[in-house]
């Protein structure tokens, strides 16, 4: 077996959060004060990024716009938006068939852990991760080059090669690089080609269906 321990994101890879995230975040730049002409047509690419740095690159907030929307995003996800998602077809299945071939799995993620721990707790997916691991609410360590050897810590396990982090955005796949791990990137997410390309991953998985078939063989 080539690897031995995969690390997966969460929003856009395991599970369709964008309607929770969306909503969650047009709550907050709305309560902000943001007129409808400061709110980009397509938020995709809020999605992935360090909350607040996500807050910055869509919006154009600075530091202090960005601390409190992200106070305002986090009324409504904990009471709404953190339940507004769908699982990915045919990530149950995969994940089932890596846990019967003995890997160990477990989620990185930038969102706040406390809300990451909650959903997998309450999804379907609960019976498969070792581990949960994703930021303070404080916005400290949402970087991935931080929340892979701090996963990997809590865990026992050693970074290497044989440690694969799947995720649909660069950062994901810039973090592995910057960590000495394998990296995929996936297709089906919210991540552009181009930008999943762009980060040369060790594998490119289109859909769901193919985890299996590519990373396990």
């Amino acid at each position: 077996m080539k690897y031995t321990d995969l690390f997966f994101d969460l929003d856009g890879t395991l599970i369709n959060s964008k309607p929770g995230i969306f909503n969650s975040a047009l709550y907050a730049v709305k309560k902000l004060g943001l007129a409808p002409e400061q709110i980009p047509a397509d938020l995709t690419p809020f999605i992935g990024p360090p909350l607040r740095e996500s807050f910055k690159l869509v919006f154009g907030l600075d530091d202090a716009q960005a601390e409190q929307a992200t106070i305002y995003y986090r009324e409504f996800y904990r009471n709404e938006g953190m339940h507004q998602y769908t699982l990915y077809n045919g990530i149950p299945e995969a994940l089932n068939e890596f846990a019967r071939n003995g890997y160990r799995m477990s989620i990185v993620t930038s969102k706040a852990e406390i809300y990451a721990a909650e959903i997998i707790k309450n999804s379907p997916l609960k019976n498969y991760f070792s581990m949960v691991s994703g930021c303070e609410l404080s916005g400290e360590r949402s970087e991935k080059s931080l929340l892979i050897p701090y996963n990997a810590e809590r865990l026992g396990v050693k970074l290497g090669h044989n440690v694969l982090m799947i995720g649909d955005r660069y950062h994901d796949l810039r973090g592995a690089r910057q960590t000495g791990i394998s990296a995929a990137g996936v297709l089906y997410g919210f991540g552009s080609v181009d930008e999943i390309v762009e980060e040369k991953p060790d594998l490119i998985i289109n859909e769901p269906s193919d985890l299996v078939r590519l990373i396990h063989g």
